[in-house]
C-alpha cells in the first residue's frame, strides 16, 4: 500500500540560509555534515534546509526532530503546515540550538502527519 505523502529530495545542515528577494532562490552558506570539537558537551547553532516534493494538491503537517544514537530526542522543530498546489516542491527551513553531549552519530527524523518520512545523519567527532 502506497501512502500519499511527499518525498524528501534534499536535506542539508548549514550555517545560514539566504533567499533572493526577486528570484526567491535560496543560497545555503556553510553546508556541513558534522562537527569537530575538542571538548564535549558542544553547544551548536545551525539551520537545516529540507526540500519536499509532492505531485498533487495537498496540505501536510511536517516537523523535524533530532535524536541521539540511543534514540533519545534532543530537540525538535515546531510543526509547520506545508501546502502543495501550483508548485510540486516546498522548502522547510528550521533554526536549531542543540547541546550535543558527546561525540557520535545523531539522526534527524522528518515526520509528515506523524509518519516518519526520512532520516538523515549528523556526525560529531
Amino acid at each position: 500500500m502506497k501512502l500519499n505523502l511527499p518525498t524528501v529530495t534534499a536535506f542539508l545542515n548549514c550555517q545560514k540560509v539566504r533567499q533572493d528577494v526577486i528570484s526567491k532562490n535560496f543560497e545555503l552558506l556553510g553546508v556541513f555534515q558534522g562537527f569537530n570539537s575538542a571538548v564535549y558537551p558542544l553547544g551548536a547553532e545551525f539551520v537545516t534546509f529540507c526540500r519536499l516534493v509532492h505531485e498533487e494538491t495537498a496540505e501536510f503537517q511536517v516537523d523535524i526532530s533530532l535524536y541521539d544514537a540511543k534514540g533519545k530526542k534532543l530537540s525538535d522543530s515546531s510543526p509547520r503546515k506545508i501546502n502543495f498546489g501550483e508548485t510540486t516542491s516546498n522548502d522547510l527551513i528550521t533554526s536549531w540550538k542543540v547541546l550535543f553531549p558527546e561525540p557520535g552519530t545523531y539522526v534527524f527524523k522528518i515526520f509528515c502527519n506523524n509518519l516518519n518520512l526520512a532520516e538523515f545523519k549528523l556526525y560529531c567527532r
